[in-house]
């Protein structure tokens, strides 16, 4: 499995930030002005399954900047590692029209 980093920084001091390692290990710390311990699991063999469909999914690393005077919720997201590694930098609010970015950022957000 491709290791991935997820981070989202929003309004009101909003983070989250997931974390995916190869072996299916994943950390996740996220918070607002108060303060969330990490949480860490390994993924279920389901979740790997739909992780990598959803990766393999994905296309070619693109940008979605936020338009003009939009709030916060700028995210990036790193596919793989090394010179190899896909990066996407997005706003949020422009997952609509990016469907199979959408699914991945979807399925992250909920482990």
């Amino acid at each position: 499995m491709r290791p991935v980093r997820y981070r989202v920084v929003g309004q009101d001091d909003y983070m989250c930030e997931v974390r995916v390692r190869p072996s299916g290990r994943y950390r996740i710390d996220s918070g607002t002005y108060t303060t969330h311990p990490p949480r860490e699991g390994v993924l279920t063999d389901i979740q790997a399954a739909e992780l990598t469909g959803a990766l393999d999914h994905l296309g070619p690393p693109r940008e979605h900047p936020a338009p003009e005077g939009a709030p916060g919720f700028v995210a990036e997201l790193t596919v793989g590692e090394g010179e190899g590694a896909g990066q996407y930098r997005f706003w949020e609010g422009a997952l609509g029209d990016d469907p199979e970015l959408k699914s991945l950022v979807r399925f992250l957000e909920t482990l």
